[in-house]
């Protein structure tokens, strides 16, 4: 069980009920930590607003996003949120097993590798974020194009860094397993 248990899914509202479900459909996040969340339900409305403007949506497109949030899966080995993928931004697996070695790989665009680059910054070591790379991320990037990427990178870092001190596990929350992605 986690840590922080499951609220009695029969006392959520409907609206709750229905992110839930949307987190079981899509992906990511899942029900299990959504349904955490919705112990409270602002903490539960306000994740989900920004993680649909922001991740779902947004400027910066979906695919790099969840590029990046894989990669933030497997840097701080979060067992949880590395067996997740969003259903919107279906993407190579044989890709991601590269992303620790990321600069090296030829399977990375530039931008992704820039991209890549301030995800390491701004989870690992601020002192990354050297003139270089600020010159690189503004070739490859807009000013509104980092902006959400920072913010993306450190919602999905602090989130991931909570969730894995919960000790979830996939399934617990609407029956529901992925398929495809080994977890722990």
């Amino acid at each position: 069980m986690p840590r922080i248990p499951y609220p009695d899914l029969d006392r959520l509202e409907p609206w709750a009920l229905e992110i839930l479900e949307r987190a079981r459909r899509e992906g990511t996040p899942r029900p299990e930590s959504q349904a955490i969340r919705a112990h409270v339900p602002a903490v539960l409305k306000t994740f989900t607003d920004a993680w649909d403007k922001v991740f779902v949506n947004g400027v910066v497109p979906h695919e790099l996003k969840e590029l990046c949030r894989v990669y933030v899966t497997k840097t701080v080995q979060c067992g949880y949120c590395a067996a997740q993928r969003s259903s919107k931004a279906a993407g190579d697996e044989g890709r991601y097993d590269e992303l620790l070695d990321y600069e090296r790989s030829d399977r990375f665009t530039e931008r992704e590798k820039a991209a890549l680059a301030y995800t390491d910054a701004v989870v690992w070591d601020a002192s990354l974020a050297t003139p270089e790379l600020w010159e690189r991320l503004h070739r490859h990037f807009t000013v509104p194009e980092l902006v959400e990427l920072g913010f993306f990178i450190a919602l999905t870092s602090g989130q991931q860094r909570w969730l894995k001190t919960l000790d979830l596990r996939h399934g617990e929350v609407l029956g529901d397993v992925l398929t495809g992605v080994v977890e722990r």
